[in-house]
């Protein structure tokens, strides 16, 4: 081979040359499990640039010209063989893939070819289908998500289907291309299995629902948990039910949970023992036995809600007494067991004050009695991880030792940040050398009113966020002015009124309640916000609409706070809501 490289890749000897190479990379591979072993360097380290030149240029021409079949083409007996014509045009591929932007000048063809030999390997695709899927998604689209529609076709008959499995773990790029023929697959799947065939179809199932999970946006998602519910409902005690139950936990947790409630609480005539026998069938789809099915319900409130109904009845049909002991200390669970525990671990990981709430009424239901220390200890500790704020991350460190100040990162810090703000520009209209307080008082209008506390934060941000005005919102609503983090994607909105300019105590709690937390602290990234009122002198007082008590800004500002405090409650602490008096009247503190 060294001494005459162009003898030993002429025609006649050209693949023996090519087979013995394949053999030689293949006893000096460390990595056993891939087929994919070219390697370029190697073969000029061991034999010279020479002979790897020719073994490029003989493995480039072998792949175009021979085109493996795929496992749904190959007669039966021959899917578990790889012929080494195979593997010879895989190191082809691989090894002119190693060029940059080989995939351009490829043929529409050879695209498809390529992507071919991609499926070879048999943990997973090889490497070079990423460079595929960028340059000719169409062709890869085709081959390998025409490939998955093809041995689903014959799911009934095997275990495991090789393009489906590659799949799951495969990049979500290429997930996204093959997408549309799962989606089909999925509509067109058999409503009458057999039971040589449920745990097939049911494998099958799950993970083109795994694959879908990581693909589909929100129009896709609505589409595949109807599917889901209309399959669960046609058939709810069909052997592929509890699949189609477990993907509609997946794409639509609300519903799903639902519908895995109405198991447990529907008894249908059957009595106590049906009850139980249909809630422990139905808890299999929650459970860790093939792939846990998370819970996917993002308002932590509600989250807690539902998770605090499932683990009542799951305790109440699947009684921790009625597990099988094992040598005195450890238990045997099934699916329905697990799922028990299951649920209750989601909950105990819920943050927020209602998770606590719930994991406390739970503690005090007689079926927890033998866990009632354990789960008010974890409330406890609920509370105490929930008060806690995010680690600080080198990045914030360098900032703070700058600035002296870290760049908020989630809403409580940035709405603290807001009201330290507010509180130092009151200090220095109240005590500052270069005071303009009589200027701010001048302002009647609060258009103006609003520019001028826009300025002043934003001369205050220190490079810690940004400052916007009359910024649209939902349903065309616009804030006076917001505060955005420059770490993250939180806002919180300020509503500012001259207190003085006709505004009664009713106006200025239907301000409070309907226009900041009502039309501004819907979305999540915006959920704190403040109602700032400033005072001018000019009017007197203010009457309390019950008590008819006259009360002057400072008793208005108190009022106010304690509705603030109510609406936080009432929305279970998902927003943050502050009132924030500004006293510009001569002679009186800038801040109440």
């Amino acid at each position: 081979l060294v001494a005459d490289p162009s003898e030993a890749f002429s025609a006649k000897k050209v693949e023996t040359t090519l087979s013995n190479l394949c053999l030689w990379l293949y006893a000096t591979d460390r990595r056993p499990a891939f087929l994919d072993v070219s390697d370029k360097n190697k073969l000029t380290h061991a034999f010279g640039s020479d002979v790897a030149n020719h073994a490029e240029d003989a493995f480039r021409t072998l792949w175009r010209t021979t085109r493996p079949s795929l496992w749904s083409a190959r007669p039966a007996e021959e899917r578990n063989h790889t012929p080494e014509n195979w593997l010879l045009g895989l190191l082809g591929v691989s090894t002119e893939a190693t060029t940059p932007g080989w995939t351009e000048a490829l043929s529409s063809r050879d695209a498809a070819t390529a992507a071919i030999y991609a499926t070879i390997e048999p943990n997973g695709f090889a490497p070079f289908v990423t460079d595929l899927v960028t340059s000719h998604p169409a062709e890869v689209a085709t081959v390998i998500g025409g490939e998955a529609a093809a041995e689903l076709a014959v799911g009934d008959k095997h275990d495991r289907l090789p393009m489906l499995q590659d799949l799951e773990y495969a990049d979500v790029a290429l997930k996204q291309l093959c997408a549309p023929y799962l989606l089909t697959a999925l509509q067109q799947w058999p409503s009458i299995v057999t039971e040589e065939t449920i745990g097939r179809w049911s494998r099958h199932l799950d993970q083109v629902l795994q694959v879908l999970d990581a693909t589909g946006d929100a129009t896709e998602r609505e589409r595949i948990a109807e599917e889901c519910v209309g399959r669960f409902k046609a058939a709810p005690t069909d052997p592929l039910a509890l699949a189609w139950l477990k993907g509609l936990l997946q794409f639509d947790a609300v519903q799903g949970t639902k519908m895995l409630i109405d198991a447990f609480e529907n008894d249908n005539g059957s009595g106590a023992s049906g009850i139980r026998e249909r809630a422990v069938k139905a808890s299999s789809a929650l459970s860790f036995k093939d792939r846990c099915v998370g819970f996917d319900v993002l308002d932590p409130a509600r989250r807690a809600r539902l998770l605090g109904r499932l683990v009542r009845y799951a305790y109440a049909f699947i009684q921790p007494v009625d597990d099988q002991i094992h040598e005195g200390i450890s238990y045997t669970r099934g699916p329905a067991e697990q799922t028990r525990e299951n649920l209750l671990h989601w909950l105990l990981g819920t943050p927020g004050p209602e998770a606590r709430r719930v994991v406390l009424e739970i503690a005090d239901d007689e079926n927890f009695a033998d866990m009632r220390d354990y789960l008010q200890l974890r409330a406890r500790q609920r509370a105490a991880d929930d008060a806690e704020f995010a680690p600080y991350d080198p990045d914030a460190v360098r900032v703070l030792e700058k600035q002296y100040e870290i760049p908020p990162s989630d809403r409580d810090g940035l709405f603290a940040l807001l009201l330290d703000r507010l509180d130092d520009l009151a200090h220095d209209l109240a005590y500052g050398d270069f005071s303009d307080r009589r200027t701010v008082r001048s302002i009647t209008k609060e258009s103006e009113m609003q520019r001028t506390i826009a300025s002043r934060l934003h001369d205050r941000a220190n490079g810690v966020y940004a400052v916007t005005r009359e910024e649209e919102v939902a349903d065309g609503n616009r804030t006076d002015v917001r505060l955005v983090a420059v770490g993250s994607d939180q806002k919180v909105a300020v509503e500012v009124k001259i207190a003085d300019n006709g505004w009664s105590l009713k106006k200025l709690e239907h301000a409070l309640h309907d226009q900041l937390a009502g039309r501004y602290l819907r979305h999540s990234n915006c959920a704190a916000g403040c109602l700032l009122l400033t005072y001018h002198g000019r009017k007197k007082h203010w009457t309390d609409p019950v008590t008819k008590k006259r009360l002057a800004f400072r008793d208005v500002v108190s009022f106010l706070k304690e509705k603030a405090a109510a609406l936080e409650r009432e929305h279970q602490h998902r927003i943050r809501v502050a009132v924030f008096g500004l006293d510009l009247a001569g002679g009186q503190p800038a801040s109440v």
